[in-house]
């Protein structure tokens, strides 16, 4: 994909990559790989074409706290995509991140 109409990007078009590593840029000069862990349909409202969903995102073994934002994610077959992330909170394995288009 190359470039992103958060509109209409649907679940399915994160579903292949799940338990893959992707990058999350919290600064241009801090990277942290991160596996794709789920990818959630929701039963909420949307006025949109597409079902609202969640993903959630596992660092391994960064067990840093980061403020909710607008954080840059990479992928090779993906690309580069901005998406509002939000923390949702540690385990043994890092932290977790959640990102919802509803």
């Amino acid at each position: 994909m190359d470039a992103y109409d958060l509109s209409k990007i649907t679940a399915d078009h994160f579903s292949k990559f799940l338990n893959q590593t992707l990058d999350i840029y919290f600064t241009e000069t801090q990277t942290v790989p991160s596996v794709l862990t789920k990818v959630t349909s929701l039963n909420s409202y949307t006025p949109l074409e597409r079902g609202p969903f969640s993903i959630e995102f596992q660092t391994g073994g960064d067990h840093a706290y980061r403020q909710q934002g607008i954080y840059r994610i990479a992928h090779p077959e993906i690309g580069d995509i901005e998406l509002f992330l939000v923390p949702i909170a540690p385990d043994a394995n890092g932290m977790r991140y959640e990102a919802v288009f509803s």
